[in-house]
């Protein structure tokens, strides 16, 4: 005789995979096409170790020879080499609990309400680990080259806001590569300027089905984690930052580099004075490192770096060309 327990009915098989793809549906960052997997990064996710090595090859540069007929004049060869970006490993989880109880007198299971809204808890969970995380890249001096500071220190009455003149000087830090940003994440009262300007357009995706918002062209995700630091004098001066396709690495790892139970039930059918209470645990493993800034802390306190540590600007240094890290920072007053 076999028994339908708690396991089967919500946290089936299909349990994970359900939740990872709706988490990819709803991630702003994922469906504007900012965060991106390769071969390259999955193979990282899904492997061993949590500091894990990005080596590319330097641009060529240097000037052409001019050419001679003179035996004595000769050329030399340029040297072209390698450099290294380097990220770790996010391992985070969460476990919810519920007393059978519960259940039992609302006629409702609040691990299958848990079920439904373990994804956007996810997505929201990576926006403010993102946030985190650009908040340290951006305070590393080695990033200075790709930040355009329009704000005042008296931003209550002669602030500069976000405007379509501020997003082209920012495309600008660029160069030639501005045109590649294509999305753009602002702390909410940025946001909120914007709609009252109605300069906001509203759109559908239509892989996802999904509304989603743009300014200037560029997709919008609104995140409060990002800086908002009051002014020598009066005013607030806002963050904000743009990106180009596949600026963020990201991989979900799920091979053995992965945790070992994504999902595990813990029951306790002693708890509650014998009626029984149940735990969800959720573990997630994954990278998401922006491109070309190397994270150089490999003393983080634990296994994996926490938010403070992500904030840091010691922990990061720019390995590429400030072009090609797709990445700039807008500092305006709202």
């Amino acid at each position: 005789m076999s028994t339908t327990r708690l396991t089967d009915v919500i946290y089936g098989p299909q349990f994970l995979p359900t939740t990872i793809q709706r988490t990819t549906i709803l991630s702003t960052m994922r469906t504007s096409g900012i965060a991106q997997a390769d071969s390259q990064i999955q193979l990282l996710a899904d492997g061993h170790g949590d500091i894990l090595q990005m080596p590319f090859w330097n641009d060529i540069l240097g000037d052409s020879n001019v050419s001679s007929d003179d035996p004595a004049i000769n050329a030399s060869p340029l040297k072209f080499a390698q450099g290294q970006d380097i990220c770790r490993k996010l391992r985070r989880n969460n476990g919810w609990q519920a007393a059978n109880l519960v259940s039992a007198v609302i006629a409702q299971d609040p691990l299958d309400v848990i079920a439904q809204l373990i994804a956007e808890y996810w997505v929201r969970e990576e926006q403010t680990v993102m946030g985190f995380m650009l908040n340290g890249v951006f305070a590393a001096a080695s990033m200075s080259g790709n930040i355009l500071n329009v704000a005042t220190e008296t931003g209550a009455t002669t602030g500069v806001n976000m405007d379509a003149t501020v997003s082209s000087n920012a495309h600008a830090l660029l160069g030639d590569h501005g045109r590649a940003l294509v999305a753009i994440m602002m702390h909410s009262r940025i946001y909120w300027n914007l709609r009252a300007q109605r300069a906001v357009s509203f759109l559908r995706d239509p892989v996802t089905g999904l509304d989603y918002e743009t300014w200037d062209g560029m997709r919008i995700i609104v995140n409060d984690q990002l800086p908002a630091v009051a002014g020598t004098t009066s005013g607030t001066k806002y963050t904000s930052y743009l990106f180009a396709d596949g600026a963020i690495a990201y991989a979900e790892a799920t091979g053995l580099g992965g945790p070992i139970k994504p999902v595990e039930i813990q029951v306790q059918p002693n708890a509650g004075n014998g009626e029984g209470v149940d735990t969800v645990w959720y573990r997630r493993h994954w990278i998401m490192h922006p491109r070309g800034v190397r994270f150089t802390s490999a003393s983080v306190a634990g296994n994996s770096p926490t938010n403070a540590e992500l904030a840091t600007a010691t922990n990061w240094v720019r390995a590429y060309d400030n072009k090609n890290v797709r990445i700039v920072a807008a500092v305006t007053n709202g």
